[in-house]
C-alpha cells in the first residue's frame, strides 16, 4: 500500500510527472520491472468516446453521500454517456469491506516499516542515548505523533502469533475479494456486456468538513467517512486519479475519482483529461491573484 501519489495542478502536469517516475527502479525493489513506455497525450486532444465503457459502481451510492455530490457523479455520467461512451451500473459487493481491511493492513506496515526509525540508521535522533534503548526509546517518542504510535501498537498486536491468523490472514483473504470484483468487471471476456474500462465515482462523500468537525471524530471515524471511496483502488492495486469538478454551496471543491485495470493509466488519463476540458474547473493556480503572489 505504500506507493507514491502525485498532487499536481492538471491531468497534463499528472502525466509529466508520471512519465518522470514510472518504471523499473534497481534501488526500489517494489516497483514492477516491466519496461514503461512513456505515455504520449496533446494538449486538447480529441478523446472518442464511443469506444470507451463507464461503470458506474452501485456500492458507491452509499449512506453519508451529499446530494451535492451525488448530483455532480450524475451529470458527469450523463455527460460521458451523451457523448458517446457506454454508461452502465456495475457492482463491486466486497467495497464495504476495504476500510476495516485497511484498517489492519495499514498497521500491520506502518509497524514494520516504522521499525527501522531508531534513530541511528534513519529519520529523527534523539538527544538521550545513555543506552541503546533508551535512544529507541527518546527517539520514537520525540518523532511519532501519537496516531503513527497508535498504529505501531495496533500493528504489532495483530501481528502476534495468536492473532496473525484472526485478523492478519484474514484481512488478506478479504483483500482478495475486493480484488476480484475489480477483477471481474475490468477482465471478464469481451462478450461480457458487464465488462468496462473506467470506474467512475465520486471521491469523497461530501466536500471538505469545518476543521472543528473534522478534528472531533477519531482518526478511524474520519478514515470511514473520507477514505471510502479511495480506498479499495488501494486495496485492488489498481491507479485511480481523482479530478476536481465544480464547487459546493459552501465554496469547497467536489472531486470525482476514475478508476482502471492495472496498468491502463494512459486510458485512464486519457478519460480524466476530456473531462477536465469538458468542465473547466476553475483551479487556484488560474487566478490572476495566485499567479501575482508566486
Amino acid at each position: 500500500m505504500d506507493v507514491p501519489g502525485i498532487f499536481a495542478r492538471s491531468v497534463g502536469d499528472c502525466l509529466d510527472v508520471l512519465n518522470a517516475i514510472a518504471g523499473p527502479d534497481d534501488r526500489d525493489s517494489t516497483t514492477i520491472r516491466k519496461p514503461f513506455r512513456k505515455i504520449s497525450m496533446a494538449v486538447n486532444e480529441e478523446l472518442d468516446l464511443r469506444n470507451v465503457r463507464i461503470g458506474i459502481p452501485k456500492e458507491y451510492h452509499c449512506e453519508g453521500l451529499s446530494s451535492e455530490v451525488l448530483e455532480t457523479w450524475m451529470k458527469v455520467a450523463d455527460l460521458l454517456e451523451d457523448s458517446g461512451a457506454h454508461v452502465h451500473q456495475v457492482s463491486l459487493p466486497n467495497t464495504s469491506a476495504s476500510i476495516f481491511v485497511y484498517s489492519i493492513l495499514n498497521q500491520c506496515e506502518v509497524a514494520s516499516n516504522m521499525a527501522r526509525y531508531d534513530g541511528i540508521e534513519y529519520g529523527h535522533r534523539g538527544k538521550i542515548d545513555s543506552s541503546t534503548e533508551e535512544l529507541y526509546a527518546n527517539t520514537r517518542a520525540e518523532g511519532f505523533n501519537t496516531v503513527v504510535k497508535t498504529r505501531i501498537l495496533s500493528g504489532n498486536y495483530f501481528l502476534l502469533r495468536k492473532n496473525y491468523h484472526k485478523y492478519f490472514e484474514k484481512a488478506l483473504q478479504v483483500r482478495r475479494l475486493i480484488a476480484e470484483d475489480f477483477k471481474r468487471v475490468f477482465e471478464t471476456p469481451k462478450n461480457n456486456e458487464n465488462i468496462v474500462d473506467v470506474l467512475l465515482t465520486p471521491t469523497t462523500l461530501t466536500d471538505a468538513p469545518l476543521y472543528n468537525d473534522f478534528v472531533s471524530q477519531s482518526n478511524r471515524d474520519q478514515c470511514a467517512v473520507q477514505d471510502f471511496c479511495t480506498q479499495p483502488a488501494n486495496m485492488a492495486g489498481i491507479p485511480a486519479i481523482s479530478i476536481p469538478i465544480r464547487l459546493s454551496k459552501r465554496g469547497l471543491p467536489i472531486g470525482l475519482q476514475l478508476m482502471s485495470k492495472s496498468l491502463n493509466e494512459e486510458m485512464l488519463l486519457r478519460v480524466a483529461s476530456w473531462i477536465e476540458q469538458q468542465v473547466e474547473f476553475d483551479c487556484l493556480a488560474n487566478k490572476q491573484i495566485y499567479a501575482a503572489r508566486s
